[in-house]
């Protein structure tokens, strides 16, 4: 009897998709001790030569693995973002244990994600900076809680332990009530196409967000500028090519910035039509086709405008009945559509069939 052996290989996955120079927590230790992070070297994960921030080129962090990383020094250099928790397993932790600071755009409490301060010190991140506390995420808010435990952005006292005195405005119990300081996390509808209207949303969110202010600012091809104070504003007239809207959301001395690229692809042209066809009585229906250009496909429908799609992405389309038939070109990268679609006709008509005979001669000897 042959018995069959499966085995089955974990390999440990991280919360988000790798960049060159990421960071990832492989162990428990001091932030500074190289020997706990690991780096993707753009191919696979490694053994980190140096921490994070060590030296310039750091992207994005991650303390993972159910591992414990503190902090009780200034990191020298920029970092993309930190994010602490990968939502699997045990508990991710950040500790503040001396007085410290991080250079980087945005924290993330993520699920899974504890953030603790062991000591009465400060933690400073610059001015602009995004802390931000998802569910599932939270710092520590038990006894012995202090006014002494600071979380500093730019030159503000934003928040300490238990929020009283020495000019903290805010507790760390409310800024996981209110999922962090103030932030916004721009997003759009895109992929649009020219002459499309283009919805932009600043998705707000930390302490007083609602009553914070807004503002975008835009720019793109042909001069083009923009500026707003709506929340989610919405354009038109857009013509191809590439666009940044850039929001900031405000109060007081806190303010958080964030920018989203857009492109806006070109309308693919119409089709062209392969040529009409003819059905033969008691011949086989013949196929109707169409070209389009590289990158491009054609959906078939059977009205010029709205109606039912018959088949996707193909160029060649074979009907069951005689009618009229549209070709619509699609771009396989913006899925934009061709503003017009290409009528081809399949008639029924009379054909005359030509066959081949064989004549035979016989020479008489």
């Amino acid at each position: 009897m042959k018995v069959l052996m499966i085995c089955l290989i974990f390999i440990p996955i991280t919360l988000f998709g790798q960049t060159t120079n990421d960071f990832r927590s492989v162990g428990t230790g001091n932030w500074t001790n190289v020997s706990v992070w690991e780096v993707f070297n753009g191919t696979t994960w490694v053994a980190a030569t140096t921490y994070p921030g060590q030296v310039t080129g750091t992207n994005d962090v991650s303390i993972e693995g159910g591992f414990s990383i503190t902090i009780n020094s200034n990191i020298p250099n920029e970092i993309n973002s930190l994010t602490i928790g990968d939502g699997i397993g045990a508990t991710d932790t950040f500790f503040v244990s001396g007085t410290s600071s991080l250079n980087t755009a945005l924290i993330t409490l993520a699920n899974g994600g504890f953030g603790e301060w062991t000591a009465n010190v400060t933690f400073s991140i610059p001015a602009g900076t995004a802390f931000v506390v998802i569910p599932n995420g939270s710092l520590d808010t038990s006894n012995p809680c202090s006014a002494a435990k600071i979380l500093q952005i730019g030159t503000t006292r934003y928040a300490s332990c238990n929020g009283n005195g020495q000019g903290n405005p805010f507790s760390f119990a409310e800024i996981n009530a209110n999922g962090g300081s103030l932030s916004v996390t721009p997003t759009s509808n895109t992929p649009i196409c020219g002459g499309d209207m283009l919805s932009l949303f600043a998705n707000r969110s930390g302490i007083n967000s609602a009553g914070a202010s807004l503002n975008w600012t835009g720019s793109g091809p042909a001069g083009y500028t923009f500026s707003s104070t709506l929340d989610n504003p919405v354009i038109a007239g857009l013509i191809a090519g590439d666009y940044s809207f850039t929001v900031t959301i405000s109060s007081g001395s806190i303010f958080n910035t964030n920018t989203i690229d857009v492109i806006v692809g070109n309308a693919p042209t119409a089709p062209v039509s392969g040529g009409d066809q003819t059905l033969c009585a008691g011949g086989t229906i013949p196929t109707l086709t169409a070209s389009v250009n590289i990158n491009e496909t054609i959906d078939w429908y059977d009205a010029s405008t709205g109606g039912n799609l018959l088949l996707s992405s193909n160029t060649s389309y074979t009907p069951t009945i005689a009618g009229s038939y549209f070709a619509e070109a699609r771009n396989l990268t913006t899925g934009c559509i061709s503003s017009n679609r290409t009528e081809i006709q399949l008639s029924i008509g009379s054909c005359t069939i030509v066959t081949n005979r064989r004549i035979t001669y016989r020479v008489k000897k």
